[in-house]
């Protein structure tokens, strides 16, 4: 009986033991990142698809960021540069089809003040996915190819919310 009371009042000292050590570690769920205080008014500035821009500028509202549309009532600059895919083949079937390719997006960006002093200089993003050719479903490949280009400007988005907040002044 002793030895049950014991077990049972043991498991919370352990379960708070392995939640104070993943803390410890600096485990934190994907997508939580914590914003500068500074970083109050951002205009966007995009000179690519507004895909990504649109994700990045959610991002940043959903931290209660103001973002600008008018670039001169901001604080701060967000440029995003035009975007690039690019494919690379990474497996070929005997009739000499890819079956196999790698998806490579890259962005640039850069964080700076209106008076333009960069507080992120001129960096890039790269993401890469892996996408199987499926030759019986040439329709479904390709709408598996737009949902996975959504899904990477998606990750290009919260990689740039990740360096945003750990940006400094």
């Amino acid at each position: 009986m002793s030895l049950l009371i014991n077990r049972s009042t043991l498991y919370p000292y352990i379960l708070w033991l392995l939640m104070l050590g993943m803390t410890g570690c600096g485990f934190h769920l994907r997508g939580m990142v914590d914003m500068p205080q500074w970083l109050n008014n951002v205009a966007i500035i995009n000179e690519g698809p507004q895909e990504l821009s649109s994700f990045v500028q959610a991002q940043l509202q959903a931290y209660n960021i103001n973002v600008s549309d008018d670039p001169a009532l901001a604080s701060y600059w967000l440029f995003m540069q035009p975007e690039a895919f690019q494919q690379q083949i990474t497996s070929v079937s005997a009739s000499t089809t890819p079956r196999q390719y790698q998806l490579i997006y890259t962005v640039h960006f850069k964080l700076q003040t209106r008076q333009g002093k960069a507080i992120i200089p001129a960096g890039q993003v790269v993401v890469t996915r892996q996408i199987t050719v499926n030759s019986d479903r040439i329709l479904g490949s390709d709408e598996e190819e737009e949902i996975t280009k959504k899904e990477m400007r998606q990750d290009a988005a919260i990689q740039i919310l990740n360096r945003l907040g750990r940006s400094s002044l």
